[in-house]
């Protein structure tokens, strides 16, 4: 309606074609319901008269989000600026300076805050009356007629009103006109009014009791409330009766700006724009943190309330809203789908995982609106399974008849989906002798009268457990480090039981191969596991699904066919057990004594015997002694049905059978003598007699072995010493013993000593295959010579060897120089020969310079010619020796004197120790 300066009577008897209009909406942020308009109360003061809602700031930044974006050629609102005048304070509003240029969002906050109408009003009646807030295409006449104000359907617009300006000013006065001369105007708070649905009375009208001074100001402007038809088509039009000028504004308020009446009259509500719901609490209002939380509350509670934003600034935030509530008398609940379920006791509550002190103490209100769903019970169907609460978790129970044998009701409470999603999963549920296990049948566990026992995904294939129920993994997953493993073979006390498809089979251990072979358990933990009586003595067991059966009997078991069972006296049932759980239960087996054989499981090789079994840790002492080489693989339990191992073949190539010798060629050859047994020092190993048949005895063998390539070696103290020739053995008086060939493998065995000394003729010249040092051999102990003194002997006998063999011999010393003693007389070596020294001359040279050698090598060179004090150097120049130094022969004198004279080349060696006088 657009208000006229007019009388009373001429604004009664105006229908201004805005109010009948249908603006559409922005897309609403939160959509208006038809069922929440109170035509008694559209809007409430607190919100109406709030000049202080929004800032300028805030209006302009709303302004910008209704119109992104403006078409070319047009000013939208938010762009919208004028000179706004200046306007003395009156009883209505203070007053207002004047402001060039002026935006329409300070316009409208700054009437706003002077005559303290709500901007969000002046927003709302500008959108109703014009479209302005969301128009992107506005014309000038939209602004001259901003709020409809003085603008009757009758007449042309009072042009003293026509400015944007004046439209804000004058609307927004003109509320606080209604608001402060009530009596003067048509529809009054606190009263019931007859209010029209349109100008045409024949459309008819309702008593309305308007509640608030706000909304008989709207129908003052706008004297028509929406029918029956405005409101079921609430965002579209009715039918010829319908008006929507305060339909409107309580719809375009609702979208924007929430639930106009601005009181919070719910128990759940929610600000415009907030993404944070509330339970109102008295005077407390408790933020729900999750969705499912609101759904709960909310089947019982009703639906949000949406409020203006700051309507809830007058309320205390309390902790969060959980499914625990508290009432007055101390009760607690939980909360599920509405419904309350009422605690018995703090115990109880404490089973759930909380204290009685923990949820919101709630209100009579909140309690009376939750449907009453009797006393909480442990026992909880939820998501098609049966639950037990228990010490804050949810336990599953996979089968309801342990409830009934742990002497417990069946009463229960039902819950929704995701009501028992805060507790996490426990050990399943179980009474003594009940089982559970996952879904796809992987693992499970079994309630014994010490508690939980494990159950594997092979025992679990047994018919024992085939009863048992089936929970979630997670449970599973929970009881796994509280439960104890079940072996397939247990022992207790005296007793012993193996697990089989019936249960709990009594045996006697001595039939499985001992109580070794068996895992001690306490009795209470077998107490509840299914048991399958006693099989006493000689039975039958077999595998799950494998065709092999097999007779207990003695310790071992042996496999027997379906003819030898019907033959047989042994009881007929076969019990069964899982896969393998007759591994490492001996075996019996008839393998040939002197069998190699490989184990499965650790790889060691085995010597077969009927009294005892050889662990082999090298087969070429069995290839020595002429066995078998080549192992057959056996599984663990055919290994523990072998004789327990006695003796161990090593690397040693000792062996005693009936006597004791050396394992080579083939066959087992005894010493010679005790020397030879002593020499050796190997660990004679005794084989059993049936292995012992099987190896041949050889030739005798001694101290001197010959081995595959023909060399010959000296047994001495358990090392092996090389000979190099028989000229040596003759040498080291060895020639008695005889010499035996000897397997390569049995005599390279034994470690290596120092080599026997050969037997070297004197003058020989050995060469160090090392280091290339060279010595002569001088009755059978060595020189140290350098290679001049090597090339002036000129030997037809020469060696090369290793330093360890030159080692052997004892040192003569060195001959550093060709002067050589032997029995007083001084000689050179030249050529091969010695040339002797008359007395007086080996004097020039000096004594000490000449070194001695034994009779035996000198026996063996030859002496030729006499040597003088004149010698000739590798250049051909003569040097005259005397009292040990030389000097140049260089003058005729000289010459002369050394006519005639024994005039020999003698090498460096000689002239390099005569120093040059």
């Amino acid at each position: 309606m657009r208000l006229l300066r007019r009388s009373l009577a001429v604004v009664l008897a105006t229908v201004l074609a805005a109010g009948f209009l249908v603006a559409t909406p922005p897309a609403p942020a939160e959509a208006a319901e038809a069922a929440d308009f109170d035509p008694g109360n559209i809007i409430s003061d607190k919100n109406f008269f709030d000049g202080d809602a929004m800032s300028a700031a805030e209006v302009q930044s709303f302004l910008n989000q209704q119109v992104p974006r403006c078409e070319a050629g047009y000013t939208c609102l938010k762009d919208y600026r004028q000179n706004a005048p200046s306007m003395p304070a009156n009883a209505y509003c203070a007053a207002m300076p004047a402001r060039a240029n002026d935006s329409a969002a300070s316009i409208i906050a700054r009437v706003s805050v002077a005559c303290d109408i709500s901007p969000r009003v002046l927003l709302v009646l500008l959108q109703k009356e014009q479209s302005l807030v969301t128009l992107t295409r506005p014309t000038p006449i939209r602004y001259d007629r901003a709020t409809g104000f003085a603008c009757p359907d009758t007449a042309p617009c009072d042009s003293s009103y026509g400015s944007f300006f004046y439209q804000i000013y004058y609307a927004a006065r003109q509320f606080q006109r209604y608001a402060d001369h009530p009596a003067s105007y048509n529809h009054r708070a606190g009263q019931t009014n007859r209010v029209l649905y349109h100008p045409n009375a024949a459309c008819g009208s309702s008593s309305v009791y308007i509640e608030n001074q706000a909304t008989a100001g709207l129908y003052n402007y706008t004297p028509y409330q929406p029918n029956a038809a405005a409101l079921a088509n609430l965002y579209g039009t009715g039918n010829s009766c319908s008006s929507y000028g305060n339909r409107n504004f309580w719809r375009m308020w609702t979208d924007w700006f929430g639930n106009p009446s601005g009181e919070v009259n719910r128990l759940i509500v929610r600000e415009q724009g907030s993404s944070t719901t509330y339970l109102v609490n008295g005077t407390w209002i408790h933020p729900f943190t999750s969705t499912a939380t609101l759904n709960e509350y909310g089947r019982s509670l009703g639906a949000t309330q949406i409020v203006p934003t700051g309507a809830l600034r007058e309320f205390t935030v309390g902790q969060a809203v959980t499914r625990w509530l508290r009432d007055s008398s101390g009760a607690n609940y939980f909360v599920d789908d509405g419904r309350r379920f009422r605690f018995a006791d703090c115990k109880q509550v404490s089973e759930w995982g909380h204290t009685c002190s923990y949820g919101i103490g709630a209100t009579p209100e909140i309690i009376a609106a939750l449907q009453d769903a009797g006393q909480l019970r442990n026992i909880v169907g939820w998501q098609g399974e049966w639950w037990y609460v228990q010490d804050g978790r949810r336990h599953p129970i996979g089968d309801t008849a342990v409830i009934g044998a742990r002497g417990m009701s069946y009463a229960n409470s039902w819950m929704s989906p995701g009501a028992l999603d805060e507790f996490d999963v426990g050990i399943p549920f179980l009474a003594e002798g009940y089982g559970a296990e996952n879904y796809s049948g992987t693992q499970g566990v079994i309630r014994t009268g010490s508690g939980l026992v494990w159950v594997d995904e092979a025992q679990l294939e047994l018919s024992a457990f085939d009863r048992f129920g089936r929970v979630t993994w997670l449970a599973l997953n929970a009881a796994r480090s509280h439960a104890t493993e079940l072996p397939n073979r247990i022992q207790y006390g005296s007793a012993a039981y193996v697990l089989t498809d019936r249960g709990l089979l009594q045996v006697r251990a001595a039939e499985f191969g001992g109580a070794s072979y068996f895992t001690a358990m306490q009795q209470p933990a077998l107490r509840g596991i299914p048991t399958a009586g006693q099989a006493y003595g000689p039975h039958y067991q077999a595998e799950l699904g494998s065709s092999t059966v097999w007779l207990m009997r003695d310790g071992k078991r042996e496999p027997v066919t379906a003819a030898e069972r019907r033959a047989s006296t042994v009881p007929a049932t076969i019990h069964r057990g899982i896969d393998g759980y007759l591994d490492w239960i001996p075996e019996r087996s008839s393998f040939a004594a002197g069998t190699l054989l490989r184990d499965s499981a650790t790889g060691e090789l085995l010597l077969t015997s009927a009294s005892t079994t050889l662990k082999v840790t090298d087969t070429r002492v069995l290839a020595q002694l002429g066995l078998d080489t080549t192992p057959t693989t056996i599984s663990p339990s055919v290994r523990n049905g072998l004789p327990r191992v006695g003796v161990t073949i090593d690397a040693d190539y000792g062996v005693r059978c009936r006597v004791d010798g050396v394992a080579y060629w083939g066959a087992l050859h005894p010493y010679r003598n005790a020397t030879a047994r002593a020499e050796w020092r190997l660990t004679h190993e005794q084989l059993p007699t049936d292995v012992c048949a099987k190896i041949p005895t050889g030739a005798a063998v001694d101290r001197i072995a010959v081995d595959n390539d023909g060399s010959l070696w000296l047994i001495d103290d358990g090392r092996r010493r090389a000979i190099d020739t028989q000229r040596s053995v003759q040498y080291h008086g060895l020639s008695s013993i005889p010499q035996v060939r000897v397997s390569g493998y049995a005599l390279h065995a034994r470690p290596v000593g120092t080599p026997m000394r050969p037997y070297y003729y004197s003058g020989t010249v050995i060469t160090s295959t090392t280091s290339g040092q060279q010595y002569l051999v001088d009755n059978h102990r060595v020189l140290r010579i350098n290679a001049t003194i090597a090339r002036e002997l000129e030997s037809t006998l020469s060696v090369r060897t290793s330093d360890a063999v030159i080692a052997t011999f004892p040192s003569a010393g060195s001959l550093s120089t060709t002067l050589i003693e032997h029995a007083d007389v001084r000689y050179a070596l030249i050529d091969g020969e010695l040339v002797r020294f008359p007395w007086r001359d080996a004097a020039q040279f000096g004594y000490q310079r000449f070194t001695s050698i034994s009779g035996t090598l000198f026996a063996k060179m030859t002496v030729s010619g006499w040597m003088s004090r004149w010698v000739r150097d590798a250049d051909g120049r003569i040097w005259y020796v005397t009292n040990g130094t030389r000097t140049l022969v260089d003058t005729a004198a000289e010459r002369e004197a050394a006519r005639g004279q024994h005039i020999h080349t003698v090498d460096a060696t000689v002239l390099d120790m005569l120093p040059i006088r």
